[in-house]
């Protein structure tokens, strides 16, 4: 689903108080009971500033990154079907029996809890605003899933082979600055050299100056990252090629697409794959809408890079923290807001354990 515009059609059910069913999953178990049998969850002076299930989606939708609204949407628009009832008319027990209609279709237990997690936001949300008179999403468990954060962190050696193998100056310094940085997709997408500035009195490692870029990412939060030497004199050299091709005024972006505008989401994306899997790096067979692998004419498996942009943060956290690099000083590079985020990627990627004082078994001579 596309991001809701003004006008969009947002995910509703039916309001007449008939639901009927709308798939075979929803007949049984709840559809074919009427709204007039079920509580009504609405406060009762219903004095709120909402008026229709219409206008909480879209204001609650509005206070998300645009990523996030596609998703929840979709995720949204999949429970209504389910559900087939206005959302004051869903209880506690549509939650749960929808949790394992979830679980029944084999979907990964991530999956679960992102889909689970949105339609508790959008009752959490409407209980605020006091579109609801309780929050019957505030009991719902969702379901763990596995962290498999270590899986996701690329060794120093796979990185440099990212780095390696793109020639182009700005995709590569896409790709630095991302690593050097920890800086989300959100916090690139709309970069502009204004962004940046020089740091003189900044002294990389090679003893040359540095610079600083601010990011206005996530949350709504500014965050300056300063940046060393090596990323820097690329930087430079980028901006230079910039101006002599008429761009590279303050206002124009760092990461420029060919029409002139920034590098769209979907844009970095494929410049991430297309470098990591030129490299070779956590290769996987691509697969269509309907899980089937694609082939090349002569019958073999097209490969695609796993990795994402996000990697590169992942990366930039494990190598510093495993350099040495203070926690509170990666959790202020990362923009985190709290250091127990930042500290997930010492379980992810640990350094010395206790097992290296039982390391003293007998050699195997099998």
């Amino acid at each position: 689903m596309s991001q809701p515009g003004p006008d969009s059609e947002l995910p509703v059910a039916n309001t007449s108080g008939d639901a009927q069913p709308s798939g075979d999953d929803a007949g049984d178990n709840i559809s074919r009971r009427g709204a007039d049998q079920l509580p009504y969850n609405a406060p009762d002076d219903e004095d709120g500033s909402i008026d229709s299930d219409q206008t909480l989606v879209r204001r609650w939708l509005a206070e998300k990154s645009p990523s996030t609204q596609e998703d929840y949407a979709r995720d949204l628009e999949q429970f209504v079907d389910y559900v087939d009832l206005p959302l004051r008319y869903v209880t506690l027990g549509h939650l749960q029996e929808y949790r394992e209609h979830l679980a029944d279709q084999d979907y990964a237990k991530s999956t679960q809890k992102r889909k689970l997690s949105a339609i508790k936001s959008i009752f959490t949300f409407g209980t605020e605003l006091r579109y609801f008179a309780h929050n019957v999403g505030a009991a719902l468990t969702t379901p763990r899933s596995r962290n498999n954060r270590a899986e996701r962190i690329l060794s120093e050696a796979d990185l440099w082979a990212i780095l390696r193998d793109e020639t182009n100056l700005r995709n590569h310094v896409l790709l630095r600055l991302f690593y050097a940085s920890g800086g989300r997709v959100s916090d690139v997408v709309d970069l502009r050299w204004h962004d940046l500035k020089d740091r003189p009195e900044l002294e990389g490692p090679n003893g040359r100056p540095g610079g600083q870029v601010t990011y206005f990412g996530k949350g709504d939060k500014t965050r300056a990252v300063s940046l060393y030497s090596k990323v820097w004199s690329l930087i430079v050299r980028l901006h230079e090629e910039e101006q002599e091709a008429g761009f590279g005024a303050p206002d124009d972006p760092v990461f420029r697409s060919r029409k002139g505008g920034c590098l769209s989401r979907t844009q970095i994306w494929r410049v991430v794959k297309k470098a990591a899997t030129r490299a070779g790096v956590k290769l996987t067979e691509r697969t269509d809408a309907d899980g089937a692998v694609k082939r090349d004419e002569d019958g073999n498996p097209i490969m695609v890079s796993k990795v994402s942009p996000h990697w590169f943060r992942h990366a930039h956290a494990s190598h510093a923290l495993q350099k040495g690099a203070d926690l509170e000083l990666v959790r202020e590079t990362l923009g985190h807001e709290s250091i127990e985020t930042t500290k997930t990627y010492l379980h992810a990627q640990p350094g010395k354990s206790s097992s290296y004082y039982v390391d003293n078994a007998p050699d195997y001579d099998g």
